[in-house]
């Protein structure tokens, strides 16, 4: 069966001319599997991107989101609640929106914060040191 296939394929492409007819053919049939790839793998990374961006809760204008782990116990919390961030035993911010709450497996919790502009530096600083607690607001 080999040896049968490869005697039409040399029988095939004796001539110049029908060399050129077989290079064109395969170069037409690659360029148009390339083509079909191409466009459905551009459709499909469109596709969640457009997923992603859709939020529940969006950062009002003027605020920062701000992550961090929780260093201990936290008060159950849902996208859309309001907590009081504390720093040193001391209320540093009132009523900050919880954006999102990402539970990972062996991990602690992480907690998506919109928190002031003005504050946003502080509350990023405090939150690597581990030294922020959140009081939920009632």
């Amino acid at each position: 069966m080999k040896t049968k296939l490869l005697e039409s394929w040399y029988s095939l492409c004796r001539d110049a001319a029908r060399q050129r007819i077989v290079v064109i053919s395969l170069s037409i049939f690659c360029a148009l599997v390339y083509f079909v790839s191409a466009a459905s793998f551009n459709s499909e990374k469109l596709a969640p991107a457009t997923l992603q961006s859709a939020s529940r809760y969006e950062i009002p204008v003027g605020f920062r989101a701000v992550a961090m782990q929780s260093a201990g116990p936290l008060p159950t919390l849902q996208s859309g609640n309001h907590v009081d961030v504390i720093i040193d035993s001391a209320i540093v911010l009132e009523q900050v929106l919880v954006i999102d709450i990402v539970e990972q497996s062996g991990r602690q919790a992480t907690i998506v914060l919109a928190v002031p502009v003005a504050n946003s530096a502080m509350i990023a600083n405090a939150a690597a040191l581990g030294i922020v607690s959140l009081v939920l607001v009632g």
